[in-house]
């Protein structure tokens, strides 16, 4: 990361703590005072309304009237699924390719697999499209197994890891509308889990160097509900 290389770096973030979608208040004061402590700055609850400088970055402009000087600028905004080459196919789409939980279009026999296909969650129950290689591997595979006649529901724990600084972590499951929330070791520290609930049902699991049983586990009680 461009702070381990002694470059002074600011986060600014829409929401007002790290990982809003993801984490627990606990879990983002967690890893904003890891951040800190290792020279990196917040700016929450902002946008980033222009860049400017002449022939080169040197500024950007927030929504908020702060301007912070910069050389750099890493953006993270997400994707579109790339459909065009599709247009007038005859395939469905929407968020990416609409396909249903054998990952089969709307034209039979044609498959899609990875971040474009938006396929319909058995295990959750909902659709999903999943930016995550693990996701793309595991698809391609199923479609592999299902043409040469192994003709199943595909049935996947959504799952990511990621490294910071010097701290990997990884995250099972969906936990959107939990109502429970249990942690395992101390989340003051880098050695902790957090497990979500929804109905007393496992949902998602979020593991970071903790005993190798919890890893292995996490996946398995969130498929078998």
């Amino acid at each position: 990361m461009l702070a381990q290389q002694g470059i002074a770096v600011t986060m600014v973030l829409r929401d007002d703590h790290v990982g809003a979608k993801l984490f627990t208040p606990a879990m983002s004061e967690f890893f904003e005072r890891y951040f800190q402590a290792r020279g990196v700055s917040f700016v929450k609850r902002a946008e980033v309304k222009e860049a400017s400088g002449g022939g080169s970055l040197s500024r950007v402009a927030l929504n908020t009237g702060k301007t912070l000087e910069c050389d750099l600028m890493v953006v993270g905004i997400g994707v579109r699924p790339e459909t065009g080459v599709l247009a007038g196919s005859g395939l469905e789409i929407g968020d990416g390719v609409m396909v249903n939980e054998y990952l089969e279009t709307n034209v039979a026999g044609i498959y899609a697999a990875g971040d474009v296909a938006n396929y319909q969650d058995t295990l959750f129950r909902k659709r999903r499209r999943v930016e995550h290689w693990d996701n793309a591997v595991s698809q391609g595979q199923h479609c592999a197994r299902t043409l040469m006649g192994d003709r199943q529901p595909f049935v996947h724990v959504p799952y990511f890891f990621s490294d910071v600084f010097d701290l990997s972590y990884e995250y099972w499951g969906d936990n959107s509308g939990a109502d429970d929330v249990q942690v395992r070791g101390d989340i003051t520290t880098n050695s902790f889990s957090v497990w979500w609930r929804k109905q007393k049902q496992l949902v998602a699991a979020f593991v970071m160097n903790r005993p190798g049983e919890e890893r292995e586990s996490a996946p398995k009680e969130i498929s078998k509900r």
